[in-house]
C-alpha cells in the first residue's frame, strides 16, 4: 500500500507538472503555426489535467473511494471537460471541407454532426449511470409514451433527419458539386441533419429540406467525372459549305483553353434560309463550360467575317446586311481610293508610288479578330503581311514552361508578319488581339514582290524593326532561350530583311 502511495505521489509531484509543461509547449508551438490540433492540446492542459490530478489525489492519496456530492460534482466536471476537449479533437480529425493534412478524414457535414452528438450522448449517459447512479432503462421506459407524442409532433423534422441519413448513405452529391433539382440549379454549400443549402446562379442561398430533396430527381453535373459537356445551336447560310463551317469551328476551338477532347459539329436541320448546326464540346468543369461557350460564340462572329460565312438574319431582315457586301465594297473605286490614301499616310510607304499602291490594293483583304484570338502563332509560317487599321495587339514569346511573355504592343498603323519576307523562316513571335481588331492583309506573294521592286521600302521596313528586335532580344535573354530561338526559330535579332533580298 505504501509503495502504491509512493508511485502515485511521484506521478502527482513530477509526472503531472512535466506533462502539463510538455503539452503547453507543444500546444503553443502548434498555435503559432495555426495547426488544427492546437485547440485540443490547450483544452487538454487547461480543463482536463487539473480536475484529473485533483481526482487522483482524492482517490489514490486520500483513499476516498465512495464520496458524497462533492466527489460526484468533481467527476461530473471532469466528464464535461472531456466532452469539450473531445469535440476539439473531433474537429481536428474530421473535416467537412477540404483536407489540409493527410491524417485528417473528410466526411459530410451531416456525419460530422452525428459523430459529435454520439460522443456527447455517450459521455453524458456514462456520467448519469455511473456517477449519479441513475438507471437509464427505467428512465427510457418512463419516456416511452412521451417520446411517441414528441415523434408525432416532430414528424417533419424526423423525416428530414431520416432523409438526410439516406442521402448520406447514397452520396448522390458532395460539397462543391453543381446539381439540378427539378428546375433549380445550384452549387452545394452545406448539408446538415435538416436541409441542404445551395448557392444559385443568382448568388442567392436556397435551403431545401432533406424530406423534400429525397422525393426529387437529382442531376449531378460533377459525377461521375468533373468533365462537363455542353452544346448550342448556330445557323449559317445555305450557301455556306458545311465542311467549311466545321473547319472554322474546329480551328477556333483549338485556341480556347479549358476544353477537354474535340469539338463535334453536327448538321441539325435545313431551314428556309439557313442550315442549323449543333456544336458540342466538353470542358474541365460545370462552370468553365459556360466560359468556353461564350468565347466560342464570340470568336465565331469574327471568324465568319474573315472566312466569308453568312450568319442569317430573321426572315423580315433577310439579307438586309450581309458579310458578302464586304467583297462588293472592295471592288468600288471609292473604297480602293480610301485604302490607297491610307497606305500613303503610313511612314514606311512614303517611298512607294501611288500607282504601285493602287495595284497592291487589289491583293489586299480585310480581316477581323476578337479579344484573345491569335493571328500568328510562334513557330508557324505566316500567310501575309498585316497592317493594323483599327485596334491593338500584343507580341509574345513562349518561355520554357510554355507561358507567354509579352514583348511589346502594337496599334493603328503598325505592321507585323514581317517574317513573310524571309523565305523559309517561321514567325519568331505570336501575335494576339487585345480587343476588336481590324487588319489589312497583303498576300505573301504581293508583299514579296513589293519588297523586291522597292529597295527603299525594304530599308524603311528594316529600320522600323530595330526597336522590335531589341525588345525580342531582351525577352529572349530573360527567359534563357536566346540560343534556341536563334537556331530553331530564326530570331529577328540576327536577321535583316535587306540581307534576304540583297
Amino acid at each position: 500500500m505504501n509503495q502504491s502511495l509512493l508511485v502515485w505521489g511521484c506521478i502527482l509531484i513530477f509526472g503531472f507538472p512535466i506533462l502539463t509543461i510538455i503539452i503547453g509547449q507543444v500546444g503553443e508551438s502548434l498555435r503559432r503555426r495555426e495547426h488544427p490540433l492546437a485547440p485540443f492540446l490547450q483544452q487538454l492542459q487547461r480543463f482536463v489535467l487539473p480536475p484529473l490530478s485533483i481526482l487522483a489525489i482524492v482517490r489514490k492519496i486520500l483513499g476516498v473511494q465512495e464520496g458524497g456530492i462533492s466527489l460526484q460534482i468533481l467527476e461530473t466536471l471532469l466528464g464535461i471537460a472531456i466532452i469539450y476537449t473531445s469535440l476539439s479533437l473531433l474537429k481536428a480529425l474530421l473535416t467537412p471541407g477540404q483536407k489540409e493534412y493527410f491524417w485528417q478524414i473528410a466526411v459530410p457535414n451531416l456525419l460530422f454532426q452525428v459523430v459529435r452528438a454520439s460522443v456527447v450522448l455517450g459521455i453524458v449517459a456514462y456520467i448519469i449511470a455511473n456517477i449519479w447512479n441513475i438507471d437509464l432503462s427505467q428512465a427510457a421506459a418512463a419516456l416511452g409514451v412521451g417520446s411517441l407524442v414528441i415523434a408525432l409532433a416532430l414528424q417533419d423534422t424526423l423525416s428530414n433527419l431520416v432523409s438526410g441519413f439516406l442521402l448520406l448513405a447514397d452520396s448522390p452529391f458532395k460539397k462543391g458539386d453543381w446539381i439540378k433539382i427539378g428546375d433549380i440549379q445550384g452549387q452545394v454549400l452545406d448539408m446538415n441533419w435538416r436541409a441542404v443549402r445551395l448557392l444559385t446562379w443568382e448568388e442567392d442561398l436556397l435551403v431545401i429540406p432533406n424530406g423534400s430533396l429525397g422525393k426529387q430527381n437529382i442531376l449531378n453535373y460533377n459525377q461521375p467525372t468533373a468533365t462537363s459537356g455542353y452544346y448550342f445551336t448556330i445557323s449559317f447560310s445555305r450557301n455556306d459549305s458545311p465542311n467549311l463551317v466545321k473547319q472554322v469551328v474546329e480551328e477556333i476551338y483549338e485556341q480556347i483553353t479549358g476544353t477537354v477532347g474535340p469539338v463535334y459539329v453536327v448538321l441539325k436541320s435545313f431551314n428556309d434560309f439557313s442550315i442549323s448546326y449543333i456544336v458540342w464540346f466538353s470542358a474541365e468543369g460545370y462552370w468553365p463550360k459556360f466560359r468556353v461557350a461564350r468565347e466560342l460564340r464570340t470568336r465565331l462572329y469574327y471568324a465568319a467575317k474573315r472566312k466569308g460565312l453568312t450568319i442569317p438574319y430573321p426572315m423580315e431582315y433577310q439579307y438586309v446586311m450581309d458579310f458578302t457586301e464586304l467583297d462588293e465594297r472592295k471592288s468600288k473605286p471609292e473604297y480602293q481610293q480610301q485604302l490607297v490614301e491610307y497606305f500613303l499616310s503610313l511612314p514606311y510607304f512614303l517611298s512607294v508610288s501611288s500607282q504601285v499602291i493602287t495595284k497592291l490594293v487589289q491583293n489586299t483583304t480585310l480581316e477581323y479578330y476578337g479579344t484573345g484570338e491569335k493571328i500568328i502563332q510562334e513557330g508557324e509560317f505566316v500567310k501575309g503581311f498585316y497592317i493594323i487599321q483599327n485596334g491593338n495587339a500584343k507580341l509574345t514569346l513562349k518561355d520554357t514552361t510554355g507561358s507567354e511573355q509579352e514583348v511589346t504592343r502594337i496599334a493603328n498603323g503598325d505592321f507585323f508578319g514581317e517574317s513573310v519576307f524571309m523565305s523559309g523562316r517561321p514567325s519568331v513571335v505570336s501575335v494576339t488581339a487585345l480587343g476588336d481588331l481590324q487588319l489589312i492583309k497583303i498576300g505573301a506573294d504581293a508583299a514579296a514582290n513589293l519588297l523586291l521592286e522597292n529597295p527603299k521600302f525594304a530599308k524603311q521596313i528594316d529600320e522600323s524593326l530595330d526597336e522590335r528586335r531589341k525588345a525580342i532580344g531582351r525577352v529572349q535573354k530573360q527567359i534563357d532561350r536566346l540560343a534556341k530561338n536563334v537556331s530553331d526559330n530564326g530570331s529577328l535579332s540576327g536577321s535583316s530583311i535587306l540581307k534576304q533580298f540583297s
